[in-house]
């Protein structure tokens, strides 16, 4: 049965993922190459061909790799001369962010036809980097970006850095922290707990030919500190942690109805954004009222599924970003999902693989495979951006949605949540809120803690006390009092 769609709907037609591994690092290619197939295997995904060249934007997520324009030297190489060219900050939301953009645009008639690709070789990078290896990664020429999305926000203050909590897993670990608390769980319930997800996590990663871990593995493996596993940030494991030290690649083409239909693109090959949402707005995160919750996620979540006229329930497929259990426990109970559910398609950021800033590219690839392959259901992707500032959701669909792709930008919204104010020079009295215990060898070197007084005043201290940090893998500190010095530091009452 024939379907009238109106031409200008945005629908993806083409998915690509690429994976090399390779013992020796100079038998592959660099990341711009990684991207090229990547792309050439999105148009071979959609059953049609020789249409690359007719492209009229390429968008690429900024990486690790030293290229000021990637799109550009795509652009020459596919033959699409007309092409805009793209690139966006460093953020995990900005992959559905730029499809949000380029959905717009297509919609409104202002495109037809779009790449998004990204893709990083980490992996070679740092094995050639020990052998004292040169990879020779082309130089490009400089060339104006036509669409620039902008270098992104400082998120974090001179005082946060100086406090010790600006590397991601202990970022996060205050996060997990405060769940755990939240949740009346024991330390050791909790890391049970969190490795139990893991562990399904990396079951899903093991049926991901597109992996670059494809193992799965018990809980012990994934929460027991070993030489291979080492303790990052409590409670986290190397195996908690996104890995980034991959070369991984994906793109997705989206255009608009007309122009599948011109090409002849197959119905069972079109997947249909329909409905996006994007909140940036967020304090820094010293003003957070909490990290228990997270209200921007949770309104930005909402908002998507009422823009696409479905409850969560609906939604046949998940994928929550996944950089670390917290991040995937913010979007369960931002969005109500219930626990036993499966949260991700990919086996997520530890397990498929973390390519900085493109994984999204690789859960939207495989959310369209599952979604072709099951008529009329819907998926949802989420995604993190920044210090859990910026979020962004995409809900999709194998039928084209009945009101056309809808979108909202809610930054306002989260930039007038409720904050909390902060003191750089308190000393006194206070209550440990959540804590950072960090580990550098396997070892731990310090903790950093925020701190509430009895105005509810946030202030952050820290410790480098050797009985302190052992007590902190064996008893709960959250909710005990403790003194603030000068600069900082603290010591238990």
């Amino acid at each position: 049965m024939e379907v009238n769609v109106d031409p200008r709907t945005p629908v993806l037609i083409g998915a690509g993922q690429v994976k090399q591994r390779l013992e020796d690092p100079r038998e592959g290619v660099e990341p711009l190459d990684l991207m090229l197939r990547a792309a050439r295997l999105a148009e071979l995904d959609s059953g049609c061909s020789g249409f690359l060249n007719q492209l009229d934007a390429i968008l690429v997520p900024r990486g690790l790799w030293p290229y000021s324009n990637p799109a550009a030297a795509l652009r020459d190489r596919l033959g699409a001369s007309s092409a805009a060219t793209g690139l966006a900050p460093i953020s995990g939301s900005m992959v559905q962010h730029m499809l949000s953009f380029a959905a717009r645009e297509i919609a409104r008639g202002d495109r037809e036809a779009v790449l998004i690709v990204g893709a990083e070789a980490e992996h070679s990078k740092r094995r050639a980097k020990a052998r004292g290896l040169n990879l020779n990664w082309s130089d490009l020429p400089e060339s104006p970006l036509d669409l620039d999305f902008g270098q992104g926000e400082q998120v974090l203050s001179s005082h946060e850095f100086d406090r010790g909590i600006a590397r991601p897993p202990a970022f996060f670990s205050l996060y997990e922290n405060a769940l755990r608390h939240a949740r009346g769980e024991s330390l050791a319930e909790h890391r049970q707990r969190v490795a139990e997800l893991w562990s399904e996590f990396s079951k899903v990663a093991a049926q991901n030919r597109h992996a670059w871990s494809p193992e799965a593995l018990e809980p012990a493996a994934i929460k027991e500190a070993t030489a291979d596993n080492r303790l990052i940030a409590w409670p986290y494991t190397k195996r908690m942690c996104s890995n980034m030290v991959v070369d991984l690649g994906a793109a997705v083409i989206l255009c608009s109805e007309g122009f599948a239909d011109r090409w002849g693109v197959a119905r069972s090959r079109r997947v249909y954004p329909h409905a996006a949402t994007d909140s940036s707005g967020s304090s820094l995160l010293s003003h957070r009222w909490d990290f228990k919750s997270e209200p921007a996620m949770r309104r930005a979540g909402e908002r998507a599924l009422e823009l696409a006229d479905a409850s969560i329930n609906e939604m046949d497929h998940l994928d929550l970003y996944s950089c670390f259990p917290a991040a995937v426990q913010l979007g369960v109970q931002a969005l109500s999902i219930p626990e036993e559910r499966a949260l991700t398609v990919t086996g997520g950021l530890s397990f498929s693989g973390g390519p900085f800033n493109s994984y999204v590219l690789h859960s939207i690839s495989t959310m369209m495979n599952r979604l072709r392959t099951a008529p009329g259901q819907r998926g949802l992707v989420t995604s993190i951006g920044g210090w859990v500032d910026k979020h962004a959701f995409g809900v999709y669909g194998s039928a084209p949605p009945k009101r056309g792709f809808l979108y909202e930008d809610l930054s306002s919204a989260a930039a007038d949540l409720p904050t909390r104010p902060l003191s750089e020079t308190f000393e006194g009295l206070a209550e440990v809120e959540t804590y950072a215990l960090r580990y550098q060898g396997g070892k731990a070197m310090g903790v950093s803690a925020a701190c509430l007084n009895a105005e509810g005043v946030r202030i952050w201290g820290w410790s480098e006390d050797s009985n302190l940090l052992n007590r902190l893998t064996r008893e709960e500190w959250i909710g005990q009092p403790v003194r603030l010095e000068a600069e900082g530091h603290l010591t238990l009452v």
